[in-house]
């Protein structure tokens, strides 16, 4: 592992993205498929169209979101002396310095590994989002002591050498600011 404070630049990996991409178009057909299904009877036809309808809507965000990721060649995760920039999800962080940073853990949700970070003000970042992703960076929060979490779907990196990254930038930057705060007290 480099100890290099340079530039490190995660893409979404478009092999995962197509799988994704297709998973969505598989549950939308499903939900096509229980909306206009007339084989059965009226009472169940009702609650199939309804169960159709909300897998064609998820489904269909997941779908787009997926194709829109797959398509664009942005990075999905950039770590850099300042701080890293997290686009690997729809409850992605955006940009965070290092500064405000209280820990950062790795932890394992349903069978996946995940890099959480908890930040210092939690309530102004969440403020900075919109209603629902800031309900679902809420509801994140409340399940693991985390305001972000990145998962290893969505970068290439083994997610082990992405957390020890992050904690050498992240440690890197702390002992800067405290020989910063030394230097002014004297």
């Amino acid at each position: 592992m480099s100890t290099s404070y340079d530039q490190h630049v995660e893409y979404p990996s478009r092999k995962r993205m197509a799988w994704l991409t297709a998973g969505a178009a598989l549950f939308m057909s499903a939900g096509f498929f229980l909306m206009f299904d007339r084989s059965s009877s009226a009472g169940t036809s009702i609650i199939s169209s309804v169960i159709g309808l909300l897998s064609i809507l998820f489904f269909g965000i997941c779908f787009c979101y997926s194709l829109f990721k797959m398509i664009r060649k942005e990075p999905s995760f950039v770590i850099n002396e300042h701080g890293f920039v997290d686009s690997s999800s729809y409850t992605s962080g955006g940009a965070v310095a290092w500064k405000d940073i209280e820990h950062i853990i790795m932890y394992e949700l349903m069978g996946q590994k995940m890099i959480g970070v908890k930040l210092q003000d939690e309530k102004a970042f969440l403020e900075r989002h919109n209603g629902m992703k800031r309900k679902l960076m809420t509801a994140n929060s409340n399940m693991v002591d985390a305001t972000i979490s990145i998962a290893q779907s969505s970068i290439t990196l083994p997610i082990d050498q992405l957390y020890f990254m992050m904690i050498n930038h992240w440690q890197h930057g702390k002992d800067n600011r405290i020989h910063v705060l030394n230097l002014r007290k004297s």
